[in-house]
């Protein structure tokens, strides 16, 4: 019989390295009184042909029919008890803290309004322990038909990488950038149930850093500065440019009469802003801003352009020039205001009524 394989006196975990999950112990022959020492952090589980019998605590035991009765139960049908050394695997799991690093690559939403998805990569930190032995030698070790702290540790690798993409892409990329303490803990309360499934704990969980690559960040800032407040006035800006240049091309008594009409709104939305900000409208007679919308200006009184009544007593449209036989239309027949536009528009500026 080779050395390794003959029966000792004591069974111990003799020296556990700090990230040692489970050791089994090398000898499966084990005398009756063989002492087995069990430190703080640590229980010793009895397998006999791949089926888990008793669990031993912490302390200092004597191997015995009293003290391991399942085994001895089960062994004393098959063989009889009084055979020794009697065979029997030995495995040692820690119940130390672990500590765990995890990096994953998702693919998620941008946010809640914006569906445009993008890569995230991010990686963090997690703390756990084995609480649970027979659990997690059954479920994590015992599947593998593999006691050994490295495939446990490869295990875990790629459990923690499956878990947290999967739950991590139910989540939107700005939300879980800009709060990452909120993302690690909505990420901890998704995953802390499949360790429970396997005899651990999950202590905590950080996510440390998220990040997306280079080509859709700079598409995200560049949506995020559109939408900002500086951004929306940008816009306005710009199309109040392009409605003026498309105003001036056109010429004409008209085209003046319906930029007059069109700018007070234009005006308006600039003036709204983003927030909760009421939103202000120019008076077109004035000048002055109200709260939108308004019967009556509150400096000049007079009401906005689509409310405009019909004055009274309309004036004459149109009044001969001295010279040259240009037309001045003066006054609007329908709600009075003066106009003084070398051309009669086809609609006036301030009340709307079609004038040609």
């Amino acid at each position: 019989m080779a050395k390794e394989d003959k029966p000792t006196n004591v069974i111990q975990w003799a020296s556990p390295g700090p990230e040692d999950i489970v050791w089994k112990y090398e000898v499966d022959r084990i005398r009756t009184g063989t002492i087995l020492v069990v430190r703080e952090h640590e229980v010793a589980v009895f397998f006999r042909d791949g089926q888990l019998f008793d669990v031993m605590p912490p302390g200092k035991h004597t191997l015995t029919t009293g003290n391991i009765p399942l085994l001895t139960k089960a062994y004393s049908k098959i063989f009889g008890f009084g055979e020794t050394p009697f065979k029997a695997d030995v495995v040692f799991v820690s119940t130390k803290i672990q500590n765990g690093k995890w990096g994953v690559r998702s693919t998620v939403q941008v946010s809640e309004t914006n569906v445009m998805m993008v890569p995230m990569m991010a990686n963090g930190d997690y703390q756990f322990r084995v609480n649970d032995a027979t659990v997690f030698l059954t479920q994590v070790c015992g599947g593998q038909g593999n006691f050994s702290t490295g495939s446990v540790n490869g295990f875990m690798r790629g459990f923690m990488a499956e878990q947290i993409s999967q739950q991590l892409a139910k989540q939107y990329y700005l939300d879980a950038i800009r709060n990452q303490e909120k993302a690690s803990t909505s990420t901890k309360v998704l995953v802390e149930d499949y360790f429970k499934q396997r005899g651990m704990e999950l202590l905590s969980f950080k996510i440390a850093g998220i990040q997306t690559d280079d080509k859709h960040q700079d598409e995200i800032n560049k949506l995020q500065r559109v939408n900002s407040a500086g951004g929306m006035q940008l816009r306005q800006l710009e199309a109040m440019e392009n409605v003026a240049d498309g105003l001036g091309q056109g010429g004409g008594g008209a085209a003046i009469g319906a930029g007059m009409f069109m700018m007070p709104q234009m005006m308006q939305n600039m003036q709204q802003g983003t927030g909760n900000q009421a939103p202000k409208a120019l008076c077109p007679h004035c000048g002055a801003p109200n709260d939108y919308p308004y019967k009556f200006c509150k400096e000049c009184g007079k009401p906005p352009v689509m409310q405009q009544q019909a004055a009274p007593a309309p004036a004459a449209p149109v009044q001969a020039a001295p010279a040259g036989g240009a037309k001045t239309f003066s006054r609007c027949p329908y709600c009075g205001e003066d106009l003084n536009l070398p051309k009669p528009p086809k609609f006036c500026p301030y009340c709307s009524e079609q004038l040609q």
